[in-house]
């Protein structure tokens, strides 16, 4: 190919890869730039890496599609089990590494601050409507209630109490 590479032609090789071709056997095309060319431009051009990527990615959906002609193909009896298999397996990893959001082994999960506070915040303000609810309580109680309150006494529970008596009657 020449040095300026039409837009036409890098078109159609981003639809070759894109339709299941491998970037190397679509490069070997006389009539289709070489893997040097497309590198270069790859480097030096963003969108035209945004559009290899995603013919990548279209390569993988393609590739993850042909498990199905293999399974079929296994099932048939058209081929043995063991080359299903190794086919399977090599299909399965290069849709992985083509597409990783659909057919990859790891999980990515992306976690950002959003609008209304955090986590510690939201606790925050439920504690606070909590003890604002208690605070109601024991105003519409107060005739019944002792002056002072400590938290001690509002969240103590029979176990911590009879654990209490014990150690008091080991103490005499």
């Amino acid at each position: 190919m020449s040095a300026k590479t039409p837009d036409e032609v890098l078109q159609k090789f981003l639809e070759r890869v894109a339709s299941g071709e491998a970037v190397t056997r679509v490069c070997r095309d006389k009539s289709m730039p070489s893997w040097t060319t497309i590198s270069t431009r790859i480097a030096a051009d963003p969108a035209f890496e945004q559009q290899y990527r995603l013919a990548l990615e279209f390569r993988g959906m393609v590739l993850a599609d042909e498990l199905d002609d293999i399974k079929r193909e296994a099932k048939t009896g058209l081929i043995d089990p063991a080359s299903a298999r190794v086919a399977a397996d090599i299909l399965k990893w290069q849709a992985a590494r083509m597409t990783p959001k659909m057919y990859g082994d790891r999980q990515h999960v992306d976690v950002a601050a959003v609008e209304g506070g955090s986590y510690l915040d939201v606790l925050t303000q439920v504690n606070k409507a909590v003890q604002a609810k208690r605070v109601e309580v024991i105003e519409d109680n107060k005739d019944t209630l002792p002056n002072t309150l400590r938290a001690r006494e509002i969240n103590q529970n029979p176990v911590n109490k009879k654990l209490h008596k014990k150690k008091a009657k080991q103490r005499k």
